[in-house]
């Protein structure tokens, strides 16, 4: 068993095995933007027109307006 998980984690570290973070992000991936793409490793392309149609860009556009005309 410890064989095992010596030759799993030597896998995780040469990229040949996902790891647990790489599942959930690619989970998260899965989950978020319609126009999401995994292009490399830790790289991702979104549609940038998808994002800042979306409530929470619009509403983080409204704060960033009001800090720069200092209200």
């Amino acid at each position: 068993m410890r064989m095992f998980k010596f030759i799993k984690q030597l896998a995780i570290e040469l990229g040949l095995y996902p790891s647990e973070r790489d599942r959930e992000i690619k989970q998260i991936v899965e989950n978020s933007y319609k126009s999401v793409r995994v292009v490399g490793r830790g790289t991702i392309k979104i549609d940038p027109k998808e994002v800042v149609s979306t409530e929470e860009f619009k509403h983080a556009q409204e704060q960033a307006k009001l800090i720069v005309e200092g209200k």
